[in-house]
C-alpha cells in the first residue's frame, strides 16, 4: 500500500542537480509511495530529464503546467492530486536540487507512525551544503543544527523546521494549501501546528543546496527587492498568526520622519530587519508635503500605520505617536545607536521582562542599546525625555511626556 504522497515542484534546475535529485527518491529503502513531478511551466530539456530519469517507474506521475505560477500554487496542484487516494496518510514535498538520503522517507515516516496520534509533523537535521555538496561549516549553520529541537510555539519566532519534514495528510486536510511565497513553508508550518503537535527527529536526512543559481535563496540573497518581498511575506505570516492566536502587540515603535531620505530609509531597514518582530510601528511624517509617506510606503510591512501631523515638532509627533501606543511597552525611533545589532530590540525586551518578574520595574526609566548588543539600564531622568532608541513602559512614557511638558 503506497502510504506517503511526495510531490517535487520544478521549473528551471541545473539538469545535473534535478538527476541527482530525482535519484535520491526513486531509490529510498521505503518504497510505497507516490511520487508526483509538477512542471510548472518548465523548459522542455528540464521535462526530458524528468522523463528519462523516471521512466518506468509505476510510483511517478508528471503533471505539465504550461504557465509557471510559483513554488506553493505548484505545491498545490500536487497536493490537490494526492488526497484523491484514500491509502495515502503522509505528505512530504522535495525541492528539484537537493539530495534526499536514502532512510529519508522511511524515518520521518516511522517518527509519525510511532508517535501519539496528536503528532502530526516529523522533522529532520539536513546538511547545509555549497553547490559542490561540500557542507558548510560556518557558525550560522552549526547553531542552526543545535537549535532544531525546540517547541511548536518558538515557530512564531524562527523557523526551525527547515527543510526534511513529513506530515499526516489528514492534518493538511484541516487547513488552506500553500500560500504566501517565498515564505509558503513557515506560514505552512504555523498554520498546520496550530492543528498538531510536532516530533523531532535527531538525524541528517537529506543535503539542502544554499547557493544553488535557481534556487529562490540565492535570489533572496542577491536582491534587496527580492529580500524585501521575502521580509514582508514572512512578517505578514508571523501577524496573521499572532491575530489567529489572540496575542497581542507587545511593543509600540513611534517613528517621527521629516523626509524620505537614504537616511531615514536604512534607519527603517534596520528596524524591519531586527529578529523581535511582535510590534507596530507608527511613523509619524513631520513633513509639509507628505515626502516621507510617499517614499516609505513602498517599503511594504504589516505592522507599519502612517500618521500625518505637516510641521510637527518631534516631541509633537511623539505625542501623536503615544495615542496609538496600546502596548505594555513603547520605544521612540530614528536617532542614537540603536539598533547596533539584529538582536539587540530582543535584549532590551528580555531585560525588561525579567526586571519585571523580579518585580523592580519601578526602579527603572528606560532600558537602552549601548551598542554592539550590549544593554544598559537608566535609573535617573534626563533633561530632554523621552531619549530616541530606549525601551520605556508606556505609562512610564506618558507620565514623562506630561511632566516634560
Amino acid at each position: 500500500m503506497k502510504d506517503v504522497g511526495i510531490v517535487m515542484p520544478v521549473y528551471k534546475q541545473d539538469p545535473a542537480y534535478l538527476e541527482l535529485a530525482l535519484r535520491s527518491i526513486l531509490e529510498q529503502s521505503y518504497n510505497n509511495y507516490y511520487f508526483v513531478i509538477v512542471s510548472d511551466g518548465a523548459p522542455p530539456d528540464t521535462v526530458s530529464v524528468i522523463k528519462d530519469v523516471t521512466k518506468g517507474d509505476e510510483r511517478v506521475h508528471l503533471i505539465l503546467k504550461e504557465k509557471n505560477e510559483g513554488v506553493a500554487k505548484t505545491l498545490n496542484v500536487g497536493f490537490d492530486y494526492l488526497m484523491n487516494f484514500e491509502e495515502v496518510k503522509y505528505f512530504t514535498w522535495v525541492s528539484s536540487d537537493n539530495v534526499y538520503y536514502s532512510t529519508f522517507i522511511e524515518k520521518l515516516r516511522h517518527a509519525l507512525v510511532e508517535a501519539p496520534e496528536d503528532v502530526g509533523l516529523s522533522f529532520s537535521n539536513f546538511l547545509h551544503v555549497d553547490h559542490n555538496q561540500v557542507p558548510l561549516e560556518g557558525p550560522e549553520y552549526k547553531n542552526f543544527y543545535k537549535y532544531q529541537n525546540q517547541p511548536k510555539e518558538n515557530l512564531l519566532d524562527v523557523c526551525f523546521i527547515g527543510v526534511s519534514f513529513m506530515y499526516k495528510k489528514e492534518v493538511a486536510a484541516t487547513i488552506e494549501g500553500y500560500r504566501l511565497e517565498p515564505v509558503e513553508d513557515y506560514d505552512y508550518w504555523l498554520r498546520l501546528t496550530e492543528q498538531c503537535e510536532i516530533t523531532f527527529v535527531p538525524h541528517v536526512l537529506m543535503e539542502y543546496r544554499t547557493n544553488s543559481p535557481q534556487s529562490i535563496s540565492a535570489q533572496l540573497r542577491n536582491s534587496k527587492t527580492q529580500h524585501r518581498r521575502w521580509r514582508y511575506a514572512f512578517k505578514l505570516a508571523q501577524q496573521e498568526a499572532r491575530n489567529r492566536r489572540g496575542i497581542p502587540f507587545k511593543l509600540t515603535v513611534i517613528y517621527p520622519v521629516q523626509d524620505g531620505s537614504k537616511s531615514t530609509i536604512e534607519k527603517l531597514e534596520l528596524l524591519f530587519e531586527q529578529y523581535f518582530s511582535n510590534y507596530k510601528l507608527i511613523i509619524i511624517d513631520r513633513s509639509l508635503n507628505q515626502s516621507a509617506i510617499n517614499v516609505l510606503q513602498h517599503i511594504e510591512d504589516p505592522r507599519v500605520k502612517f500618521l500625518e501631523s505637516p510641521g510637527a515638532s518631534e516631541k509633537e509627533a511623539i505625542t501623536i505617536g503615544l495615542t496609538e501606543a496600546d502596548t505594555p511597552f513603547t520605544l521612540i525611533y530614528g536617532k542614537g545607536v540603536f539598533p547596533s545589532t539584529s538582536s539587540v530590540l530582543q535584549s532590551l525586551m528580555l531585560c525588561y521582562n525579567q526586571y519585571i518578574e523580579q518585580e523592580l520595574e519601578k526602579t527603572i526609566i528606560s532600558i537602552m542599546d549601548i551598542s554592539g548588543g550590549n544593554v544598559s539600564t537608566r535609573t535617573v531622568l534626563l533633561e530632554e525625555e523621552p531619549a530616541f532608541g530606549q525601551l520605556y513602559q508606556t505609562e512610564r512614557l506618558i507620565e514623562i511626556i506630561r511632566y516634560s511638558k
